[in-house]
């Protein structure tokens, strides 16, 4: 899906301090066939809701400047798909990160195995992949648990694991938010 541009983005210092600004521009793939109980593998497609969804949400983004944001996405099939709508319509260039994977049952992603993972370990996997990306302009495709997750810890907040926490995260619904580091 090509590589993105550097998104490094200089904020401006408080109290002669440097910043880093984080923005993240954050979409939950669109609706899957998984979703609707009509595949069983961990990697599935879109559904024909899920791909209209996915071009409501990239046509939405479409008149939005997007200039000095890099694309990230998640190596399922599903964010894939999602993806290259938001690109065709933005022009914003994505490549796969498997830290914003998907979070559950062993998943076999083209030629790559990912096992079942226990949730601290996605908390640590995606709190490195935050201060690896730490002031840069990131639209990213993910799913519902590593979104969750990646609010809650872009804000510094202890991430809450109990429960179906992932269920506020919709198919498509952008989170866009901006974070600062002294």
């Amino acid at each position: 899906m090509g590589e993105g541009l550097s998104s490094r983005h200089p904020s401006p210092p408080i109290d002669g301090h440097p910043i880093d600004a984080t923005e993240l521009l954050m979409i939950r793939h669109g609706q899957s066939e998984a979703n609707v109980g009509i595949a069983c593998a961990p990697d599935c497609s879109l559904t024909e809701l899920g791909l209209e969804q996915a071009r409501g949400v990239a046509g939405r983004l479409r008149p939005l400047d997007l200039r000095g944001f890099s694309g990230v996405v998640s190596p399922y099939c599903r964010a894939v798909q999602t993806a290259r709508e938001i690109s065709a319509a933005t022009g914003v260039a994505f490549s796969e990160d498997e830290a914003v994977r998907e979070w559950g049952a062993t998943a076999v992603v083209g030629s790559r195995t990912f096992e079942k993972e226990p949730i601290e370990d996605v908390v640590v996997r995606l709190k490195a992949f935050l201060e690896a990306r730490r002031g840069q302009r990131l639209v990213i495709v993910s799913h519902a648990a590593p979104i969750a997750l990646l609010t809650q810890l872009a804000w510094d907040e202890t991430p809450t694991i109990e429960g179906q926490f992932w269920v506020g995260v919709g198919n498509c619904c952008p989170r866009w938010l901006k974070t600062t580091a002294v």
